[in-house]
C-alpha cells in the first residue's frame, strides 16, 4: 500500500510541474545578436533556393525545437519557421533558403524538430 501512494504522488508531481514550460528552443545563433529588422517584417521561409532572387549569404541558421515532457504535443513545423524568424531577423537576414527539417525523439527530449537553412540578405 505504501508503494501505492508513493507512485501516486510522483504521478501528481509530474503533472503539476510539466505544465511550467512546454517546449525549449536552441539555436547556433546567440539570442543576444543584434537585431538589425523589426519583429514586424517578413521573413521568407523557403526550401529550396530562389533561383529568380539575387542575394547574399549571411550565415547558417541551426534551431531545434523540443518538447519537454511526454504530455505534450509535438513540436510542429510552424514553431520550428518562428524559431527560425526569430534568428533570421537577428543576423538581418530577410530570408532562409535551403530549409530542411528532421524530427523524432532523443535521448533530453520527449520529442524534437530540427530545422536548418541558410540566412540571406535579398537584394532590392
Amino acid at each position: 500500500m505504501k508503494f501505492n501512494k508513493v507512485a501516486l504522488l510522483s504521478v501528481v508531481v509530474a503533472l503539476l510541474t510539466s505544465g511550467c514550460a512546454s517546449y525549449r528552443t536552441s539555436s547556433n545563433i546567440a539570442s543576444e545578436a543584434s537585431t538589425t529588422q523589426s519583429a514586424n517584417s517578413n521573413v521568407l521561409i523557403s526550401e529550396g533556393s530562389l533561383p529568380d532572387r539575387k542575394y547574399k549569404e549571411i550565415a547558417s541558421i541551426d534551431v531545434s525545437v523540443k518538447k519537454l515532457t511526454v504530455f505534450h504535443k509535438d513540436p510542429t513545423k510552424e514553431q520550428a519557421n518562428a524559431a527560425l524568424t526569430e534568428k533570421a531577423r537577428a543576423i538581418g537576414a530577410d530570408a532562409v533558403i535551403n530549409t530542411t527539417y528532421k524530427s523524432g525523439v532523443g535521448f533530453t527530449t520527449w520529442g524534437y524538430i530540427d530545422a536548418k537553412g541558410t540566412g540571406v540578405k535579398l537584394a532590392d
